[in-house]
């Protein structure tokens, strides 16, 4: 097996969990994150003059280095590769991009540097997730994954919340979107402190390089073609948020907006996370799914700002009821010493097709309107739920 890592910290506190640490580091990392997320729509279309289409390129850019980052990691954790570490490299990489939004350019200069970030975001999803389900275990791991679903909203509740109350200070022109950029480093940089006290995973819970690996679940390989279909639909929320200003909103009243889905996100995350602990995951996904389509159902019929503020704290309960849940249920279904190699499947399986998604949102917007792309979003969310729906193998394993 793995040697432990020599530079591991010493043990947290009493009282100080690893699932509380990465839940701090989280709340730090979405606070930068979100300061930054629902002003890039102004920044790129209006600021810097680009179009819907190019929007949809840039965000599903990301979300393509988002799925290769979490690929690549889940190879290195499935061969013993330390998950603290892998945690440092990606947190750096988002905490040199988001600033650096404040001296771009070009259009492509924010390209490649919201691909970057997705490099981080990507790659510290499946070690986070390890910790988490190691340090919580089968019976407790909806609350475990409901918690830092939790306090990583809360983060990105603070994070529009701070860059809406500074535009409201600066004004809403293009210098003080850089300066909300910029300042996007104070947190991040507190999170890295955060960091250091995280314990690693002990070796024994790691695969060495050439030992045999038994093969993943029918349930769970199921359970990401579902994910994949679902990807399909699931285009980069920043259409959404293009889709509140061309309603009437403000840049101030979008980063309100997306603090209110964060919001709901937030509260709910543990109830959640505890109800699937006692009723099983599979009847969760279908409330969060099924959310989903009813929202985007919403926003390809919106007219005006008002019916926004219904939609996007539903687009709330969405996450709630599926990020953790999912997570939790994995952990049921893999046995430890793949649940890397599982959660960074997943994530990738969930981001694999947010470029597309994103690019075909962004044309059929162009060309047809935007009830066209959030309409064929909703059909398309509602066959990924289908699957669930049917499958035995994943009607049996809810029931676990």
């Amino acid at each position: 097996m793995t040697a432990a890592d020599p530079a591991a910290p010493p043990a947290a506190p009493a009282g100080r969990s690893n699932t509380l640490l990465l839940g701090q580091l989280s709340f730090l990392s979405g606070t930068a994150q979100e300061m930054v997320y629902p002003l890039i729509p102004t920044f790129v279309v209006v600021a810097l003059g680009s179009s819907p289409a190019v929007l949809g390129g840039i965000e599903g850019s990301l979300a393509f280095g988002v799925t290769v980052a979490r690929l690549f990691s889940a190879r290195l954790l499935d061969r013993g590769f330390s998950p603290r570490r892998l945690l440092n490299i990606s947190y750096i990489a988002s905490l040199v991009s988001r600033p650096l939004l404040a001296l771009a350019p070009s259009v492509a200069a924010v390209g490649a540097l919201r691909v970057v970030d997705g490099l981080g975001k990507g790659g510290k999803d499946a070690p986070k997730d390890t910790l988490v389900a190691l340090d919580a275990g089968a019976a407790r791991a909806g609350r475990a994954f409901g918690l830092l679903r939790a306090l990583d909203t809360a983060g990105s509740v603070a994070g529009p919340a701070i860059a809406g109350l500074l535009l409201l200070l600066l004004g809403h022109g293009e210098r003080s979107l850089r300066i909300v950029f910029a300042l996007a480093a104070v947190p991040a940089i507190a999170g890295l402190l955060t960091l250091r006290q995280v314990r690693d995973a002990p070796p024994a819970s790691r695969r060495a390089v050439g030992e045999p690996r038994p093969p993943l679940p029918r349930a769970f390989k199921v359970l990401l073609v579902a994910a994949v279909v679902f990807g399909l639909a699931n285009s980069s929320d920043t259409l959404l948020l293009l889709r509140a200003q061309s309603a009437g909103l403000s840049a101030a009243g979008l980063a309100f907006a997306y603090a209110l889905v964060n919001l709901v996100y937030a509260a709910l995350a543990v109830p959640f996370g505890v109800l699937s602990d006692r009723v099983g995951r599979r009847p969760l996904l279908f409330v969060a799914w099924g959310t989903y389509v009813l929202v985007y159902a919403g926003f390809a019929a919106v007219g005006g700002p008002l019916p926004l503020v219904g939609l996007f704290a539903a687009y709330g309960v969405y996450y709630a009821a599926g990020e953790g849940v999912v997570k939790a249920w994995i952990a049921d279904l893999v046995p430890a010493d793949r649940r890397g190699a599982a959660y960074g499947l997943y994530a990738a399986a969930a981001g694999l097709l947010v470029l597309p998604a994103s690019v075909l949102a962004g044309v059929l917007w162009d060309r047809v309107g935007p009830s066209w792309a959030f309409g064929v979003g909703a059909a398309t969310a509602a066959a990924a739920l289908a699957i669930v729906a049917l499958s035995p193998s994943l009607r049996a394993a809810g029931r676990q």
